[in-house]
C-alpha cells in the first residue's frame, strides 16, 4: 500500500480531520509506503521501484494525478470527497458527509482520535449536526476496524475456513471497481481462496453489475434494523417463564435449540456447504456467547428452568449493543415468547445504560423481520451477499 501525504500547511477543519484520518491508517496498516508528494514524475518514480496494488491519500489529490494512478491500475482510496476525482477513484471516505449511496461518508467513519484532537463543536458545526447527538455516533461507531478493513481491500478469514474446511476470503472494502477486482484475483491466487464472500451495499449500482459480470452469485439479502431506547421499558413479567444469564450448565440444551433453525441463512440456501455443518455453525455460536468467546453473553428463557430461547448479546461500548441470535425451541413457537425474550432483553440492557440497540437478520426470514419491528425496531441499512466459488 502506498500513502501519499501532501506537504502544505492546512488549517481548517476538513483538512484536518482528512488528514488525521490517513494518518490513523498510515500507522495502522502493515506494508505501508509514505511519499510526500512534490510531483507526478517524483510519484512515477517511487511507484515504478515497488509492486504497489492500492494506493490512499486526501482530497488534495489532483485530477491529473487521480488519473495517472487510475492508468497504472491501482486501487485508488481517497479520504474526503473531491469533486475533481470522485469519479475516478475507486473509493472515497468522508467522515464529514452526511449522506451518500456510493461513498462510505458519516460519523460512522469519524475516528474517536480525531475528535480528540480537533474541536467536536467544530466538526459538529461543519456537518449541520447536534453536538451531543454526534458524540454519541462517535462512540457508538467502530470507525478504527471499519477503516481498516476497507483500506486492506480483501482478507482471508481464518475461523471461517478452518472451520468449513475451505480458504475462505471476504472482500472487505464493501465496493466493486475494474481495479479492484484485478486486485481481488491476484488476492484469490495468492492466498488459493476456495470461497470468496462479498457484501455489498444495494444502491451502488456499479458494484452490483460488476459482481453480476466476473460471475458472483447472489445468495442473501442483509436486513440492519436499528432501535434508540430513550423511553423507560414496562413489561409485565410472566409466571410461567423465567429469565436470567444463560450459564455453562445451559450449553447442551441451547445448543440443541440453535440446531436446524436457522434455514434461511445464506449458508443454508448456498448448497455448496454441508447442511449439518451450517447447523454445527449456529449452535456453536449460542455456545461461545455462553462463554464470552464471540458474543459476550446470552439472556435465556426458561420453562421449569429448561431453557427453551436465547438471545446473544455484544456490547459494543457503554451505550451500544448488538443482537447477534435469537431462538425459541420448536416446541414453544407461535406463543409470542420470542417478543418477550426481545424485549427482556431490552429491558436489562436499558438498565445497564445501553441506549442504542442494532440486529442483522435475513431478507427471507419474514418472521424474524416482523419480531424486530413489533419490538420497535426500524429499517437501517440493506445490502447484498454475494459467493463466488473457485473449485
Amino acid at each position: 500500500m502506498l500513502i501519499i501525504k501532501y506537504q502544505e500547511d492546512c488549517q481548517d477543519i476538513k483538512s484536518r480531520v482528512y488528514r488525521e484520518t490517513l494518518e490513523f491508517i498510515a500507522r495502522n496498516s502493515m506494508n505501508v509506503t509514505v511519499h510526500k508528494f512534490k510531483d507526478n514524475q517524483c510519484l512515477l518514480e517511487v511507484i515504478h521501484k515497488h509492486d504497489f496494488s492500492s494506493v490512499v491519500t486526501t482530497h488534495e489529490i489532483s485530477f491529473q494525478t487521480s488519473i495517472l494512478l487510475k492508468g497504472l491500475n491501482l486501487v485508488q482510496i481517497v479520504i474526503g470527497k473531491n469533486s475533481k476525482s470522485e469519479d475516478v477513484a475507486d473509493i472515497i471516505i468522508d467522515p464529514l458527509i452526511p449522506k451518500s449511496e456510493k461513498f462510505f461518508v458519516g460519523s460512522k467513519y469519524l475516528l474517536p482520535s480525531v475528535a480528540k484532537n480537533i474541536p467536536i463543536e467544530s466538526i459538529a458545526k461543519l456537518m449541520k449536526m447536534n453536538f451531543t447527538l454526534l458524540q454519541d455516533e462517535i462512540n457508538y461507531n467502530e470507525a478504527e476496524t471499519d477503516l481498516l478493513d476497507i483500506v486492506n481491500i480483501c482478507q482471508k478469514r481464518e475461523w471461517d475456513s478452518n472451520f468449513f474446511g475451505v480458504n475462505v476470503g471476504y472482500i472487505s472494502c464493501l465496493r466493486l471497481t475494474p481495479n479492484i477486482e484485478k486486485y481481488i484475483k491476484k488476492f484469490v491466487r495468492k492466498e488459493k481462496i476456495d470461497l470468496l464472500e462479498y457484501l455489498c451495499n444495494c444502491h451502488d449500482k456499479e458494484s452490483v453489475s460488476i459482481a453480476e459480470i466476473n460471475n458472483y452469485s447472489f445468495v442473501d439479502i442483509r436486513i440492519t434494523f436499528e432501535q434508540t431506547l430513550n423511553n423507560k421499558m414496562i413489561i409485565e413479567e410472566s409466571n410461567e417463564f423465567s429469565f436470567r444469564k444463560g450459564e455453562e450448565k445451559d450449553i447442551e440444551k441451547l445448543r440443541e435449540i440453535a440446531k436446524g433453525i436457522y434455514k434461511y441463512s445464506r449458508y443454508c440456501y448456498d448448497t455448496n456447504f454441508d447442511r449439518d455443518k451450517v447447523f454445527e455453525f449456529y449452535s456453536g455460536w449460542v455456545e461461545k456467547a455462553i462463554l464470552g468467546q464471540f458474543d459476550d453473553y446470552a439472556y435465556i428463557l426458561c420453562h421449569n428452568d429448561e431453557p427453551v430461547g436465547f438471545c446473544t448479546i455484544t456490547e459494543h461500548s457503554f451505550d451500544a449493543a448488538r443482537i447477534g441470535l435469537v431462538g425459541i425451541a420448536s416446541n414453544y413457537t407461535g406463543n409470542r415468547l420470542a417478543q418477550y425474550l426481545l424485549n427482556m432483553s431490552m429491558l436489562q440492557l436499558q438498565q445497564k445504560g445501553i441506549k442504542y440497540m442494532d440486529v442483522v437478520t435475513q431478507g427471507r426470514n419474514y418472521a424474524a423481520q416482523r419480531l424486530y419491528q413489533k419490538c420497535g425496531f426500524v429499517t437501517k441499512m440493506t445490502e447484498l451477499w454475494y459467493h463466488k466459488w473457485f473449485r
